[in-house]
């Protein structure tokens, strides 16, 4: 016969199987959720940021009026470079990986035979748009060009925009390319825009998507109409996109009454009698409009203002390519209805710059302070070690080491307090979830530890701006 305490230690073992055999059933129905559809429609978010996977979408690598016909040009992503080619005879645009498998030398530095092969210019290597090596000039009669494949990419032609999956071709089913519909539409009118950013792409997203620094970074009170306050507070959803091939899609979006909050409340406590009755008046003369931004991980992020109707005049679209550690694709549109025109692009990139100028050093102050903090985590979680330095700074700087510990990386590093940061917080378990999982992070960990440029290279506008190949006039 057992003893008490015996029975209890045995009955504990027995609860603790029990334990791991549902938690192994519930991580398999997430699983078969991710690829059924039916159960991916009832996953939290948190699940959905666990899910994420950075190959399994669509990636904006250039604005097609921006690349040669018939001519690679390299880009860039995941510090992975590829050489793509826009074609003229109506085929869909060729992805290879930027090395050949002959001597590793660039493929954009090629040139597209006859044929429809990306050559390469060192030896004459060629091959077509999966990968396939269809051309060794040096090889002997009967020689086998099996053996010589590269790895390919699916390109598409969407909108303007050249986008590329990066899983390997012919991989199926691919999903949808994220659209905004209004750029579909011949009332609108809109401009494209491109920088190359030392910007990490996870800073970059929460910076567009943080109205607050808007009053201060850029001093346009325009962004007080995103802002939220008490009694217009911002609300967060995360809601399921319908996509066969991605089962665990998603968008977080935020919604909030379309008037001045911030601004307001500064004038109003200056005592100003006719700035409240001037306030009072606008609200009273204004269709009530809502502010919105949507956030489609990972690559794309539309903010506007919005009717009852769900229709908007004007809308700030952003599509983001993670170039690599550091570095972040910035492209970006304003579509605009009822212009009679689309603004000339060379007045877009004045404008623009001098926006982007504004915060973009202020980025890089922050960058290695975010990154180093994500390695030593990265590191603490893998080891024994003791908690990292960032680990101390508790969201409010209360709480005991041990519960610090177990806080996400964001609510740990960051010190959360005005009411239109609720969108920061999901954004940033997002993020948290999901930025270790991105392809090649951590191959580089020098990468993460970089201190701060100067403010020159931070702000060098002709180093990050992309050449226009097809000398067209464009810029």
């Amino acid at each position: 016969s057992l003893s008490l305490p015996a029975a209890h230690r045995l009955l504990d073992q027995h609860l603790f199987a029990v334990a791991m055999l549902l938690l192994a059933a519930g991580a398999l129905a997430v699983s078969a959720g991710l690829t059924g559809g039916t159960h991916a429609r009832t996953l939290t978010s948190a699940q959905r940021y666990a899910a994420f996977d950075w190959m399994a979408h669509w990636y904006p690598m250039a604005w097609t009026r921006d690349l040669p016909v018939d001519r690679p040009t390299r880009v860039t992503l995941f510090d992975d470079d590829y050489a793509v080619v826009l074609r003229s005879d109506g085929q869909p645009p060729l992805a290879l990986r930027d090395a050949c498998p002959h001597r590793l030398a660039a493929l954009s530095e090629g040139r597209l035979t006859e044929q429809g092969f990306l050559q390469c210019a060192y030896h004459g290597w060629a091959f077509d748009d999966s990968g396939a090596c269809k051309a060794i000039p040096q090889l002997p009669a009967g020689g086998s060009l099996a053996s010589a494949c590269t790895r390919a990419a699916t390109a598409v032609v969407s909108q303007g925009i050249l986008w590329l999956h990066p899983a390997p071709r012919g991989t199926a089913p691919l999903p949808e390319v994220p659209r905004v519909p209004e750029m579909d539409d011949d009332r609108y009118k809109w401009s494209p825009a491109v920088r190359d950013l030392p910007i990490d792409y996870s800073l970059l997203v929460e910076n567009i998507l943080d109205p607050d620094h808007g009053l201060f970074a850029h001093q346009l009170p325009a962004f007080d109409l995103y802002s939220a306050s008490p009694d217009a507070p911002q609300r967060v959803t995360v809601r399921a996109v319908e996509d066969e091939a991605v089962a665990a899609a998603f968008a977080i979006e935020s919604r909030v009454a379309a008037w001045a909050k911030l601004t307001r409340r500064q004038a109003e406590s200056a005592g100003s009698t006719a700035v409240r009755t001037a306030y009072a008046a606008a609200s009273a003369d204004t269709p009530q409009l809502e502010a919105s931004s949507t956030f489609r991980p990972p690559a794309v992020i539309v903010s506007c203002r919005r009717d009852g109707a769900g229709a908007s005049s004007f809308l700030t679209c952003f599509f983001l390519s993670p170039t690599g550690v550091g570095r972040t694709r910035f492209m970006a549109a304003g579509v605009g209805r009822g212009l009679p025109v689309a603004l000339p692009r060379w007045l877009q990139h004045v404008g623009l710059n001098n926006f982007l100028d504004q915060d973009t050093f202020l980025l890089a102050t922050q960058q290695p302070h975010v990154l180093r903090a994500e390695l030593e985590r990265r590191h603490s979680s893998s080891s024994t070690a003791p908690s990292s330095p960032f680990s101390a700074a508790a969201e409010d700087g209360t709480a005991p080491p041990a519960a610090r510990e177990q806080l996400s990386l964001r609510r740990a590093l960051y010190k959360y307090r005005s009411p239109t940061e609720k969108m920061l917080l999901e954004v940033g378990a997002f993020l948290d979830a999901a930025t270790p999982r991105m392809p090649n992070r951590y191959r580089s960990p020098e990468l993460l530890t970089a201190a701060c440029p100067p403010r020159h290279v931070v702000l060098d506008r002709a180093a990050q701006h992309p050449r226009c190949e097809r000398q067209t006039g464009h810029f």
